[in-house]
């Protein structure tokens, strides 16, 4: 920044009055240059921080999915996800209006109301598809599997590769969540693109820290999350196969080998496809 003073002195005895001031003049003058480039320095810092700024927000190079199972806990980390990253796009949710979703099921909360995924917190597919995926960078679908090999397998959507996590709870409990949800019993006295895995008993810990390194954190978080349910209340005291060894084996054994969502669980937790074993080495380091 350059200024430059012209000023003529005609009477002597007026200039020497005037010249502490044109000193003084001078040194305001000298501050606010300084001053001036101080702020340009600010400014051309908050635009580094800006361009940073922009590069952290920006996509991941693949999009991540999350393969739903039934009664493994899905509408409630829709949730959890949605009001915690950018750019969740699920069938539960997305993370555009998650804030005020979660506000709205917490007055609810407060009336003594039930809390069920409605409005917002439920987004057919129908709808999701005329949305369209490409401002998403995490997708949960609750639908059959070639949904994804359709519409995201070899690289079909914009030449971006998939990664599906697949959450994996353990086969009798989940069993007999599923038995809950139906109304059904099981009748102890009768006679008789890439894929990784995640644990279902730490989907709301381990899981989202993972997800944290990849996905851009929500500007404002409405919390604590609450929980939209699905399932009616569950008491596993009225469930015989905890306290019949025959049957909870016969039980185990014929769902390991008939399942192939229990033939991937056995394969994927403990190798190095679980994510959350890599989180759990990660912590212990």
């Amino acid at each position: 920044m350059k200024v430059t003073f012209v000023r003529q002195c005609r009477r002597r005895s007026g200039c020497a009055a005037r010249g502490n001031h044109h000193q003084q003049t001078s040194q305001n003058i000298k501050n606010l240059v300084k001053i001036s480039k101080s702020s340009a320095d600010d400014e051309n810092e908050k635009v580094s921080e800006r361009t940073i700024e922009a590069k952290a927000h920006s996509h991941p190079p693949i999009l991540y999915g999350h393969l739903h199972m039934a009664k493994t806990g899905g509408t409630s980390l829709n949730g959890v996800m949605a009001n915690t990253f950018e750019r969740v796009c699920g069938h539960k949710g997305y993370s555009y209006d998650a804030f005020q979703d979660n506000e709205q099921a917490k007055r609810k909360e407060k009336e003594g109301k039930e809390i069920h995924p409605e409005g917002r917190s439920r987004v057919f597919l129908q709808t999701m598809k005329k949305i369209g995926f490409e401002e998403c960078d995490y997708i949960l679908v609750e639908t059959n599997w070639q949904f994804w090999t359709k519409s995201f397998g070899n690289g079909t959507f914009h030449g971006l590769k998939m990664e599906l996590h697949v959450p994996c709870r353990n086969r009798l409990d989940h069993l007999m969540s599923q038995c809950n949800f139906r109304g059904k019993k099981i009748a102890c006295d009768a006679k008789t693109d890439e894929e990784l895995c995640f644990d279902f008993k730490k989907q709301f810990t381990d899981y989202p820290e993972y997800m944290s390194g990849i996905l851009q954190k929500r500007r404002f978080q409405s919390t604590p999350y609450v929980k939209r349910d699905t399932n009616r209340p569950r008491n596993k005291a009225n469930e015989c196969i905890w306290e019949n060894r025959a049957v909870l084996e016969k039980i185990d054994k014929y769902l390991l080998e008939t399942v192939p969502y229990y033939q991937f669980y056995n394969d994927c937790m403990g190798s190095e496809n679980e994510i959350t074993a890599t989180v759990a080495e990660y912590n212990n380091e």
